[in-house]
């Protein structure tokens, strides 16, 4: 039997519903091993903080589920939708956060709809047919909750020597689960599996709010006594993983599986193409917020990520008001999609100082995954300097879009661009000046970039996922 853990999935759709990096890649993998190895083979197991037990539950239903959806998970796992008010309608996620007038604006819509007041939904960039989809969506019942309920098995009741457990999440820092699991492989004779997707806490912990960066090396450290091998999701990671384990003199084998490149995207919303049919130009705006459709206006450069110190964003914004200060030069705007982050506050002081750059930076906040297809679809190109990553999915992302970026020469992030866009140095603002100046101001080394994409086989999930197909007992020495 393959165990997956989705501990950590199942944490964060408590309290979000916009997708995570890690948490979009724990996904892909599981959903295309659950297809490979069969539901009868793969469970989904998780350390359930109320009861103080890991458990498993059957894999069938991810088949069914085509991208992460935090409303799916939490249904299965908890009987309820993921934190109904920001779960909003597609009509108010500007409310999404504002019971009140979410709870009035929604009697609105329900109105104009029974009106048949489709003018009303135009304007917000839906449809009554979207609205009535939306209402349509119920969640299981308690006769449902209970069969799932039924369906749970104790891990350690169940589990046999020689039994896989893959862990492909960020597990660190969750009370009771690395006790669990040691059990687990003392009491059944599990073999357990970890990807690390990064060192960043112990690597650049500067960047690194509270005691997390301690908390991440005890766990790091105690996961050496109960891990058959370790899986590094970029070469950059394994060696800093080896270096970890020279360091405190613990060993375990180390698989690099890199993760993906491109991303399964539908190139649909390019709405300023004038060559496409007028009814297609229409029907990329629907789902769309007003806010998202108005920063694509004009041409504009694409930040994406959580906005905190260890992206560098400070710096890109210097080296944009310098952008926006050459008189011979078309400077597009600056668009961060993202959610606040740490050490955030020389960013916010620059921006409140100076009208976020007299206008020329504008802000996404939480995106859907819609609108981040949507603005990843129009932008000129994409920026990452960050100081360090573990790979880097945003550079993947933009690939997957057919655009290239300006991207950090650090850590991992050149084993996701190759030759397909512009490095710079991130501890020189000057550096990232003259990387993005030059994307911007040679159009046609843009197009050439954006030619090599074309041209280039990215690394796709099926490909991670026979990487770690590899790994498992059987197919590695």
């Amino acid at each position: 039997m393959y165990y997956f853990d989705v501990t950590d999935i199942l944490i964060y759709v408590e309290k979000e519903t916009s997708v995570s990096g890690i948490q979009r890649v724990s996904f892909e993998v599981i959903r295309r091993m659950v297809a490979r190895l069969g539901p009868e083979n793969v469970k989904l197991s998780y350390w359930d903080r109320g009861s103080r037990e890991y458990v498993a539950l059957a894999s069938d239903f991810v088949q069914d589920m085509d991208e992460f959806s935090a409303d799916d998970l939490s249904a299965v796992f908890f009987g309820k939708k993921a934190r109904p008010v920001r779960d909003a309608a597609p009509t108010l996620m500007r409310y999404r956060n504002n019971p009140l007038k979410y709870w009035f604006h929604h009697k609105v819509c329900s109105y104009q709809a029974a009106r048949g007041n489709e003018r009303h939904f135009a304007k917000l960039g839906s449809s009554i047919a979207e609205w009535e989809a939306f209402k349509a969506r119920r969640t299981p019942s308690e006769a449902g909750r209970q069969a799932i309920e039924l369906q749970r098995s104790k891990v350690i009741e169940t589990a046999q020597s020689g039994d896989q457990l893959v862990i492909l999440g960020a597990t660190w820092g969750i009370d009771g689960l690395q006790p669990a699991l040691q059990r687990l492989k003392e009491d059944r004779g599990l073999e357990i599996y970890q990807l690390v997707h990064d060192l960043i806490p112990i690597i650049t912990p500067e960047h690194i709010a509270g005691d997390f960066s301690g908390e991440f090396y005890r766990w790091l450290r105690a996961s050496m006594g109960y891990c058959d091998r370790f899986l590094a999701n970029s070469q950059n990671t394994a060696r800093d993983l080896q270096r970890f384990m020279d360091e405190v003199a613990q060993h375990c084998p180390i698989d690099v599986v890199p993760l993906a490149q491109k991303f399964d995207v539908v190139h649909s919303n390019r709405v300023n193409d004038p060559a496409r049919p007028f009814e297609s130009r229409l029907s990329s705006l629907r789902g769309l917020k007003h806010s998202t459709v108005n920063l694509t206006k004009t041409p504009y450069v694409l930040v994406v990520g959580t906005m905190e110190s260890r992206k560098n964003i400070w710096s890109l914004a210097q080296a944009w008001q310098r952008l926006a200060q050459d008189p011979g030069l078309n400077v597009p705007k600056l668009v961060f999609a993202g959610k606040p982050g740490w050490y955030n506050d020389d960013f916010k002081d620059l921006m409140a100082a100076t009208g976020n750059l007299g206008g020329w930076v504008q802000f996404a906040e939480r995106p859907s995954d819609t609108e981040l297809g949507f603005l990843y679809e129009n932008c000129l190109f994409t920026a990452t300097v960050s100081f360090y990553e573990g790979w880097g999915l945003p550079i993947g992302e933009s690939l997957s879009f057919g655009k290239t970026a300006v991207v950090a020469r650090n850590s991992s992030m050149p084993e996701v661009g190759g030759d397909m866009v512009e490095y710079c140095d991130a501890h020189s603002i000057d550096s990232i000046y003259k990387a993005c100046h030059r994307l911007i101001a040679n159009p046609e080394h843009r197009r050439a970039l954006e030619q090599k994409i074309s041209e280039t086989t990215l690394r796709t999930w099926d490909d991670v996922a026979d990487d770690v197909e590899a790994v498992l007992p059987g197919n590695h020495p």
